[in-house]
């Protein structure tokens, strides 16, 4: 699917009109001395300590992509949302981290720096048409050995369902949930599937029960409820 799809085109629009609001909340986690240090172990510990070049793909405002170059290495982070990105370079200055932003299709990534030693994303599968297609070119991005980490959930078991006033209504709507292959799955399986499809190994899929415990104490974002979320990672075994 293009970029420039109607489909594409009405995420993109949801999620750049949202993005002052997902700031105001990201902001929020990370500066949360809990999250900050839960959010520091998962990418800690999904990433090998030869780790030196990071690919944050849908780094929206930046909390994988900033808490990563905490940890001190060299992160690269994309988006399609423009309100987004604006954001994430904003957050990066302001905390003194060198990291660069760049604006696109996080289905056929064009990314600076590649092949990466790894390559993470965080809450942007559920959300993305032609998943098993991006998947595919996310390995083309590692090197031989290459590691990738996704953070995500089952969001919406059951369905999706929003109310006609909500905006996620007019993006995610029927034709939009039929190209989106996870939007509604009900089992993060689905996710471990796909990646083996695309050609990674070693796949592990690690609850995330930490953050799980963290949402019962502080709650989540309005509108949402809370989920066990997930990490998943698994190895690029070539370049091929």
């Amino acid at each position: 699917m293009s970029p420039d799809s109607p489909v594409q085109d009405r995420i993109t629009w949801y999620w750049d009109q949202h993005a002052p609001a997902y700031q105001q909340f990201q902001e929020q986690r990370l500066a949360h001395p809990d999250y900050d240090a839960a959010w520091t172990r998962v990418w800690r510990d999904a990433l090998p300590g030869d780790t030196e070049t990071v690919l944050d793909v849908g780094t929206g405002t930046g909390h994988a992509a900033l808490t990563i170059a905490a940890l001190g290495r060299r992160v690269t982070g994309i988006d399609i949302a423009p309100a987004m990105i604006a954001f994430a370079r904003d957050n990066a200055r302001r905390r003194g981290h060198d990291i660069t932003f760049v604006q696109g299709d996080a289905v056929e990534p064009e990314a600076p720096g590649a092949p990466y030693d790894a390559l993470v994303s965080r809450y942007l599968l559920w959300t993305l048409p032609d998943v098993d297609v991006a998947l595919r070119n996310w390995r083309r991005l590692l090197r031989p050995g290459g590691r990738l980490a996704v953070v995500d959930a089952p969001w919406h078991v059951g369905g999706m369902r929003h109310s006609d006033t909500d905006p996620r209504a007019r993006a995610y709507d029927a034709e939009a949930r039929r190209a989106l292959a996870l939007a509604e799955a009900d089992d993060i399986t689905a996710w471990k599937e796909r990646i083996i499809a695309a050609g990674f190994a070693d796949v592990e899929v690690t609850p995330l029960t930490e953050l799980f415990e963290l949402d019962g104490v502080h709650g989540v974002a309005t509108d949402h409820h809370r989920t066990l979320q997930h990490l998943i990672t698994a190895r690029n075994p070539s370049t091929r």
